[in-house]
């Protein structure tokens, strides 16, 4: 399998409160803040995170997070929602078999069909 990421970026002000319901595994990243201006919370887990430029949390599929911007900020804090996406690795074999198809195409042969003629 291959990893893909998926990056979404947005920006939160100072004092500014959201809240995401994650329908798949993310890290959520502090891409750019000026100290510990994040402060995030899960639905049904009792602690509670605050993150700084280049902190990181990972989310699991389900979590109800909410998210706040200390109002003391000097500047809006920029995050990303970091998602993987996986897809099946290309192996030589597989390869070797399309470009196979591909060459048979364009003789307009087909294998097991070849007729011999007594003339």
């Amino acid at each position: 399998m291959k990893t893909l990421l998926t990056t979404t970026l947005f920006t939160l002000s100072p004092g500014e409160v959201t809240s995401l319901s994650i329908h798949a595994a993310q890290r959520l990243r502090v891409e750019e803040a000026t100290g510990t201006d994040v402060w995030l919370t899960r639905a049904g887990d009792a602690e509670d995170y605050w993150l700084r430029c280049g902190g990181s949390q990972l989310l699991e599929s389900g979590d109800e997070i909410t998210l706040s911007i200390d109002p003391r900020a000097k500047q809006p804090v920029r995050l990303a929602l970091i998602a993987e996406a996986r897809r099946p690795a290309v192996s030589l074999p597989h390869l070797l078999g399309r470009m196979a198809r591909r060459l048979v195409r364009g003789t307009e042969w087909t294998p097991g069909q070849d007729r011999v003629t007594a003339s």
